[in-house]
């Protein structure tokens, strides 16, 4: 895993599920001390936050930029997103989810929250293929549960919660899937899942 490091300002601290999600994980200030290839994390209660954005997430640096918030807003999320960051999450997440998050962009993909990707969602739906046909029968019965669940926004431990399986087995299983499917990240999913998920109007109503 990339080094994780953490944009300290007067106001902006790690949590401690942060600091237990990330040990050797460090505080930093402003950019001396950040490398390409990092994996940084900025609070959105600084206010300078779309300032450090900018300069994390361009060249030279080109950081995968994680930002979080103690008020997770979908509008902010997106300002994110359009600024480079390539997570958006709750700054008070539990650390097992922190480090979902870490993996899936330090591998290049995107996390954003349950309610952005169903709003995501809902507005390409009418612009995608539809591409049923070529996942159905490539994903085993386990794989199709943890596929649903990911797509509801579920975390790796809810959905072991759920299914009554371990963390290390839906990681397994979702390392499957992103491959069968040729996907990398759990947007890039739900979106080749989504006409699967279409609601369903009758007689036009």
């Amino acid at each position: 895993m990339s080094r994780q490091l953490f944009i300290a300002t007067s106001s902006t601290q790690p949590s401690a599920r942060w600091q237990e999600a990330f040990p050797e994980g460090a505080c930093v200030e402003g950019v001396g001390a950040v490398k390409a290839g990092d994996t940084v994390w900025v609070d959105t209660a600084d206010v300078h936050w779309e300032d450090t954005v900018r300069v994390m997430a361009s060249a030279p640096l080109s950081c995968a930029v994680v930002l979080v918030s103690a008020s997770p807003d979908d509008d902010e999320a997106l300002r994110g997103f359009e600024l480079g960051v390539r997570g958006y999450c709750h700054a008070y997440g539990v650390p097992s989810l922190l480090r979902e998050v870490a993996q899936v962009v330090e591998r290049g993909g995107l996390w954003i929250g349950p309610s952005l990707l169903e709003r995501f969602i809902a507005a390409v739906r009418p612009r995608l293929p539809t591409r049923q046909r070529e996942v159905a029968g490539v994903l085993s019965q386990r794989e199709h549960e943890v596929a649903e669940a990911v797509i509801a926004g579920r975390s790796n431990k809810e959905i072991a919660a759920q299914l009554g399986i371990t963390e290390r087995t839906v990681k397994a299983h979702l390392g499957s899937i992103f491959h069968k499917l040729d996907v990398r990240d759990r947007l890039q999913l739900a979106l080749l899942l989504a006409d699967d998920h279409a609601p369903q109007h009758g007689d036009g109503h």
